[in-house]
């Protein structure tokens, strides 16, 4: 508008950015260093600061027309665990929500070793349960107890928070009992509490999201209300209106901002986004960009599609993740201040993710750094001027140099070499995160222009450009503070949304309308409010949808109109419809018309359309040439681009700004907050607004590098990469990030539970031979291949093969469930690797829903077999195959679909690894595969040497039974070292079982499995390859559990699974003292239900349940998590809107992990009502023997299934008692099941715990006061918590002088003998029945193995154990 300035101003954690655009569209900037105490104090020295350049320009001082303002005091609350206190009030059963995170472990196999859970954002000593339930359907089932209520709180008030959160189950379908109980939480805590209330802050399904989210909300709360009502006091002569930037790029008021901040937690990165969108989508002809912007810790990436920025509905800062609408950021750890470091162990190199931070910093800062950065190696080659910020930030060249020799020096490198080595490396890690972001939206970069900003980002710009194929590489004017125009630029936008959940085909125009209408007028009626005073309003609406398949995980929102909706709701099923089925098909490159399209959240998003700035043009400024004058050039200094030392000449930005001014490489174009470097055979042109786009001279310098350009034999590849040993490190990075896109479509394509909830889906990439190149299991494609020769086989181009017969591979699947996809890599007609996916599929046949019956007898009933062949045949798809596995499931869409994601994800690493070979060479591409094999034998084979001694280790585990009252059965293995391998020999396991526990192990995944162990502690960032297959021997028993006879069943080999993991870190803890956890929740036990509803519809779920994981040398175990990565849990309320249940609780339970000086964790305790005649199975173990505890730990608690029958008797029912492994339990509407798994063993003596840590567990409901006396000698007041410290310590003398010391490692909870003579006493159930005593059956008979394994068993008539 005529006559304003506008102002936004943006706060990072060292400096405040101001930018004022002026009636004319010219912008005025400046930078004055962050407040952290009080960052409204920056922010009005940076508003004077610029004051006074006004004044000096325009002479111009008055008031701003709006300030926006782009805050990080919610973020850094977050980050620095400094929110208020805040108390939790949630639905009795369920108070481990936020606690437990859905159970997800993060990393690979063995990352439970070492990770260190983060705090939720309200502990479980402030968390309240209250009495009370609502349906799925918004009718409530049990009422609130205020009484119960007030007497809850009498602790929490005691601890006094300033903010309280209410988060109910199912409270977004009916929020009536969360305001029943705020009205008793106001009345008990008065009016100066904020209580924050889940369905007001997120009105849609998923209890963890929704109560993480409004948790969020309630401890920032009261700290950015106290903020901005400072800010509006500091800067009210200044501007009379005030506006913050949310997460989505868009502006809230200071009303709103103060009531959501929990949508401000991406404040900065969104302005930076939302700059790119006003400063070049709007300004300029590109529309379609990729971001980059790099910051000294970290980088990151976003994508803008025809001029708008990409949203996500979550937001994640640190280990914190709420639904909270955001620019789509994605962050990776590479940055100005990303540590370089010399890995020994793999005698490469890596960069980040550990930052040297603003303190000390690189060590060019001269703050006493001392290890090797980013920014010191851009320094070493010459690419920064020795004075930034205008002069006044002098660099250390000298300690730059020499921190980076340091590193060079360890490798074998010259200093140059290794600087480059580092700038290439983190180039690679950011073109890693850029294609992510934009692969996973289904867009191929290279259509897209890429944009940096950010101190360092244009430093990058131009070599990440080169790797990414983006053109032109952008440059805005004053990169570095480029949020802040984007803060000065945005406008005011608000977003209401509802989860509606309905099938497409089932919506009807009357209720659908009025639902958006409702949403329309809370919308309109916000931005309205915040327009107020600001003259005309312009307010443009927009609707949209969250769709999926039937079933599906993945969401897509689909946007419409106000006109489409006008027309009724014919027409609006068929735009949702036809713009899905679009959606899908270019997100993941297919769609399934068939299936049925399910709506799950409707949204309406209001914005104001008043007319946006436009930036005033440049001119030629009265140049008559493109050539930049002399005055421009600050100085010429030499610099190193590919080993050569080339003269770059160092511009200043101001003096090349004018249209149509070219820049040629090499170059570095210098700015107060930023430099540009432009590489050889490239050039920089200033555009009419003063960006400058960076282009190639000609195509030939795009293939440009060391290792391009040159015809390698593989002799001549060979020396290359040993001149040049980072090159195989930077394809390892590209190979990692391609297993993550691999991931990324399988998870967000796929339909089955297992694979998009619970992460049951693992891929690899292989050489041409079959080795693992990236994966977690182990290369499937070594047995496959021996396979398909004894057949005498053909591979040829566009073949794709599929299989899930472990039999006919060796085991590298290990159940029928477990479909596989095998992709041939083809480049130029030559066989150059293979991809490959597995994921477990919902159902493949067989007797029972779900394919996993433990009373199978053969693989026959387990399901369909699918025998190694060609599902595609030289690209020709085979139908009839298809239509045979799909007719053969009871979920036919599901299977089709998984298959699809499967496919699609194994094409998409194809493509990527001939991408990858493109820009390296075939030769170098090999040599450099066979070096990262080579390294990583050699750092497992120093492992072995140096961590693990001659003397031979052994240990026993059990699997408790096999579901038809047979058990224990043992699995057994000795360990040791010869001629520098190490030998797992699994003599003594118990032969294979007649039901379907079998677990055909492949002995290239247990090597992968032990490899992972072996590094998860040595070197977690090691990337696990088949390297160390030849280090390792594994010899398994014909006719065992471990490599049982065909036909034997499989599908139930999850707690063979399980075991084997316990006994890997039993044998590593018994050599080495990292290693020594207890045992725990290794297994991932199922549950099913299903049945036909009254309506005729079918229904199936499966869930996998959680457990107690062991203490570890690192610490505690978790509650309700499980050693496999990635899996977690699926919400509460999910289960409940898809299935005829209801969860009355899921927690954990107290005590029942075992007590140590590190405890166990407990296990979790979920009571499933079901309210519809149907059947369930269950398969979990632990019932009979204990997890065990090392060390003087306790063992953990074990399972129990109780079974109570409601539906005979409402007040008295029966009591039935479950075993471990059942199939086909009828139950009738209101009958119900507790299911409590097992708890994790504890590590060390109990006695030795710190009391105050144990009275805290006790507050926090993880370990009852009689648990804290008893099994840690804690003697704990019951009302404040504290420990009585006298008390304690006679308690503790008493227990020591009467205990008997256990003798031995491992605490089991007695022996067998002891365990079955109690055990009816114990569990509610009988003892199994040895093995031995049955008569073996089955083909396996014969096997010599077995028939000495009878003789010997019959003989002694029990185990000896360690």
């Amino acid at each position: 508008m005529a006559g304003e300035y506008r102002l936004g101003v943006d706060v990072g954690g060292t400096f405040t950015d101001v930018c004022v655009i002026t009636p004319n569209g010219e912008t005025v900037r400046a930078k004055t260093p962050s407040t952290t105490q009080n960052q409204s104090v920056g922010v009005k020295n940076g508003i004077n600061k610029v004051r006074e350049l006004l004044k000096a320009k325009y002479d111009w001082e008055g008031e701003f027309s709006f300030i926006h303002h782009g805050t990080t005091v919610a973020t850094n609350a977050v980050l620095e665990s400094k929110g208020v206190c805040a108390g939790l009030i949630v639905t009795a059963g369920h108070k481990d929500l936020l606690a437990v995170r859905r159970s997800q472990i993060p990393g690979g196999l063995g990352g439970w070793i070492s990770f260190v859970p983060p705090e939720p954002p309200i502990p479980l000593e402030r968390t309240v349960e209250v009495v009370e339930r609502m349906g799925v359907d918004g009718v409530p089932i049990t009422g609130v107890d205020k009484d119960a209520l007030r007497k809850s709180l009498v602790d929490l008030k005691r601890q006094k928070p300033e903010a309280v959160t209410i988060a109910l189950l199912n409270a977004y379908k009916n929020d009536a009992h969360e305001r029943e109980i705020a009205e008793v939480v106001r009345e008990e805590f008065g009016p100066d509490v904020e209580i924050v209330c889940s369905a007001q802050v997120l009105p849609e399904a998923g209890e963890y999201e929704r109560s993480v989210t409004a948790a969020a909300n309630a401890v920032v709360k009261p700290l950015v209300k106290r903020y901005l009502d400072g800010l509006s006091t500091l800067l009210a002569e200044d501007s009379k209106t005030i506006r913050i930037l949310k997460s989505d790029g868009g502006l809230t008021s200071l009303q709103l901002a103060g009531e959501l901040p929990v949508n401000l937690l991406m404040s900065g990165p969104a302005g930076g986004v939302q700059g790119v969108v006003d400063v070049i989508a709007n300004q300029t002809k590109y529309k379609n960009l990729i971001t980059l912007d790099m910051g000294g810790t970290s980088t990151d990436c976003a994508l803008i599609i025809d001029g708008k920025a990409a949203l996500r509905r979550e937001t994640t800062v640190d280990q914190l993740t709420v639904r909270a609408p955001s620019v789509d950021v994605r962050t990776v750890g590479a940055g100005g201040g990303s540590i370089a470091r010399f890995v020994e162990l793999t005698s490469t190199m890596r960069v980040g993710p550990e930052s040297a931070g603003a303190t000390p910093g690189p060590a060019a800062y001269g703050k006493g750094g001392v290890e090797p950065t980013v920014t010191d190696a851009n320094l070493t080659l010459g690419y920064l001027p020795e004075k930034l910020l205008g002069g006044d930030f002098q660099l250390d060249v000298e300690a730059a140099v020499k921190a980076v020799k340091s590193v060079g020096d360890q490798m074998g490198m010259s200093t140059e070499d290794a600087a480059e080595g580092i700038i290439n490396l983190v180039n690679e890690t950011m073109y890693g995160a850029l294609r992510n972001v934009s692969v996973e939206q289904g867009f191929d970069p290279r259509e897209f222009a890429l944009v940096a900003f950010g101190g360092a980002g244009p430093l990058h710009a131009n070599a990440v450009g080169k790797l990414l194929g983006a053109w032109p590489v952008i440059i805005p004017p004053a990169p570095g503070v480029l949020c802040a125009e984007g803060d000065a630029t945005t406008k005011l936008r608000h977003e209401q949304s509802y989860s509606y959940i309905k099938d497409v085909k089932d919506l009807t125009g009357e209720e659908f309308t009025k639902v958006i209408k409702g949403l329309e007028e809370q919308a309109i009626a916000r931005i309205s409010e915040a327009l107020e005073g600001t003259g005309e309003k312009h307010i443009g609406v927009v609707y949209e949808g969250d769709l999926r398949y039937k079933g599906q995980a993945l969401q897509q929102t689909i946007s419409f109109s106000q006109e489409e909706l006008a027309q009724g709701i014919e027409v609006v099923t068929k735009v949702l419809s036809e713009r899905f089925t679009a959606a899908h098909e270019h997100y993941f490159g297919f769609s399934i018309p068939d299936n049925e399209l399910e709506l799950v959240r409707v949204g309406v998003i209001a914005s104001d359309k008043s007319e946006g700035v436009t930036l005033a043009h440049l001119d030629a400024q009265g140049n008559t040439s493109t050539v930049p004058p002399e005055s421009s050039i600050k100085f010429k200094k030499t610099i190193t681009v590919d080993g050569q030392k080339v003269e770059a000449i160092f511009y200043e930005r101001a003096g090349v700004s004018f249209a149509g001014c070219r820049i040629d490489g090499p170059a570095v174009v210098s700015e107060m907050d930023s430099n540009t470097l432009i590489l050889p055979g490239f050039y920089g042109e200033v555009d009419h607004v003063g960006n400058i786009l960076i282009n190639p001279v000609d195509e030939t310098v795009l293939t440009k590098s060391k290792s391009s350009g040159v015809e390698h034999t593989m002799e001549s590849a060979a020396k290359f990469i040993e001149e040049s040993p980072l090159v195989p490190t930077l394809i390892a990075s590209a190979l990692s990030a391609i297993r993550v896109e691999m991931d990324t479509l399988v998870l967000r394509a796929s339909m089955s539970p297992g694979i998009r909830e619970q992460q049951d889906e693992f891929n690899v990439v292989t050489n041409a031979t079959g080795q693992m190149l990236v994966g977690q299991f182990g290369s499937f494609i070594g047995q496959f291949l021996e396979v398909w020769a004894e057949k005498n086989g053909t591979i040829e181009e566009g073949d794709i093969f599929i299989t899930n017969d472990p039999f006919s591979v060796g085991g590298a699947v290990s159940h029928l469930n477990d479909v596989i996809i095998l992709l041939p890599i083809y480049h130029k007609g030559k066989l150059v690797g293979w991809s490959a996916n597995f994921g477990h599929l919902s159902d493949v046949g067989g007797k029972v829903p779900g394919s996993m019956s433990i009373s199978s007898s053969t693989i026959f009933e387990d399901g369909v077999q699918i025998p190694v062949c060609k599902l595609f045949a030289k690209g020709e798809f085979n139908a009839p195959l298809m239509e045979v596995l799909c007719r053969n499931s009871r979920l036919p869409s599901w299977y089709r679909s998984d298959v699809e994601a499967l496919i699609s994800s194994c094409k998409t690493a194809a493509a990527r690894v001939c991408d990858l070979i493109d820009r390296f060479g075939l030769e170098v591409y090999e040599v450099s595969c066979n070096e990262l094999l080579r390294r990583n034998k050699q750092a497992v084979g120093k492992l072995i040497e140096t961590q693990f001694s001659d003397e031979t280790c052994e240990f026993t585990d059990f699997v408790d039974d096999d579901g038809s009252g047979v058990g224990p059965f043992a699995v057994k293995c000795t360990m040791h070292k010869e001629n520098g391998k190490l030998i797992f020999d699994w003599n003594g396991t118990s032969p294979q079982s007649s039901q379907a526990l079998n677990y055909y192990l492949s002995p290239t995944m247990f090597k992968m499995f032990v490899g992972y162990y072996l590094l998860a502690v040595f070197d977690p960032f090691a990337l696990v390859n088949d390297g160390l297959q030849d280090l390792m021997e594994v010899r398994i028993p014909d006719g065992s559990l471990l490599k049982p006879t065909r036909p034997a069943a499989l599908s139930c080999r999850t707690h063979l699974l399980g075991r084997v993991m316990d006994m890997i870190q039993a044998l590593m803890g018994q050599k080495n003292p990292a290693y020594r956890a207890a045992a725990g929740f290794s297994d991932s036990p199922h549950f099913f239900y299903s049945g036909w509803k009254p309506n005729g519809e079918w229904y199936q779920l499966y869930q996998i349940t959680f457990g107690g994981v062991p203490a570890r040398p690192v610490g505690d175990g978790f509650d309700c998590h499980c050693l496999f990565p990635s899996i977690k849990s699926v919400p509460t309320e999910t289960v409940e809107i898809g299935f005829p249940l209801v969860i009355e609780a899921n927690e954990a339970v107290p005590d029942t992990g075992g007590a140590g000086f590190f405890r166990g964790g407990n296990a979790q305790r979920i009571r499933y009502r079901f309210l519809c005649r149907g059947e369930f199975s269950i398969h979990d173990d632990r019932w009979f023997t204990h997890p065990w505890g090392i060390d003087g730990g306790e063992p953990g608690q074990r399972s129990k299934k109780i079974l109570y029958r409601y539906s005979v008797d409402k007040t008295n029912p029966p009591v039935e008692h479950h075993g471990s492994k059942c199939d086909h339990i009828r139950v009738e509407p209101d009958d119900v099941l507790e299911y409590i798994t097992w708890g994790g063993g504890g590590l060390g003596d109990p006695l030795t715990r710190p009391a105050e840590k144990v009275a805290l567990e006790v507050h926090r409901k993880q370990v009852t006061i009689a648990g804290a006396a008893k099994n840690y000698g804690v003697v704990v007041d019951a009302e404040t918590f504290e420990v009585k410290t006298a008390e304690t310590e006679a308690l503790r003398a008493k227990i020591k002088t009467e205990r008997v010391e256990f003798k031995g490692i491992y605490n089991r909870g007695g022996t067998l003998a002891e365990l079955r003579a109690r055990s009816l006493e114990d569990t509610g159930l009988p003892a199994p029945t040895p093995q031995w005593e049955e008569l073996p059956y089955g083909p396996h008979m014969k096997l010599p193995y077995v028939k000495e394994w009878y003789k010997t068993m019959r003989e002694k008539q029990d185990w000896d154990l360690e």
